[in-house]
């Protein structure tokens, strides 16, 4: 093979490579974009104590996972997890607003994505009782086509 052919294959091999690199980030960085969104959509719709836009979040799948703050033990599948944990929690409160404080790490491997962090809820229950405290949270969404859902939610407060 000449000196000129190889430069040129290895030249292509060279682009290609960049140019498919550049495209994997762009990827990640929409994808991330995306599971930010999704992660806010889930505390709009735990703020606004809205059952239809939480169940918009959640995949619709027997292994959903949900934990809350005063759970007792998981929530396994759709029904338990969010059809009939969401508006049972939502009942308690008069008001509620969840806020991310902070969020230490966005992992996507694939179709899953894991968001790690903090929030702080304020509000008040039926009864008149104010509370406020920050959790530890852990999500993971699952990309369905070009959407990414909750699969899992975990949550709970962080010791004073």
């Amino acid at each position: 093979m000449k000196r000129r052919n190889l430069f040129h294959i290895v030249a292509a091999s060279v682009i290609g490579f960049v140019l498919t690199a550049g495209t994997a980030n762009a990827e990640q960085s929409t994808d991330n974009d995306a599971v930010k969104a999704a992660h806010a959509s889930f505390l709009t719709a735990l703020s606004s104590k809205d059952a239809n836009a939480m169940e918009a979040v959640w995949a619709k799948k027997p292994y959903v996972v949900n934990i809350g703050p005063r759970s007792k033990s998981p929530a396994v599948g759709y029904a338990n997890a969010v059809a009939n944990y969401w508006p049972q929690t939502f009942g308690r409160f008069s008001e509620i607003s969840v806020t991310a404080l902070s969020i230490a790490q966005i992992r996507i491997d694939g179709r899953l994505a894991t968001v790690v962090g903090t929030e702080g809820v304020v509000g008040k229950t039926t009864k008149g009782k104010s509370i406020k405290s920050r959790l530890f949270v852990t999500n993971i969404f699952e990309k369905e086509g070009n959407q990414w859902l909750l699969v899992s939610h975990h949550a709970q407060r962080i010791p004073k």
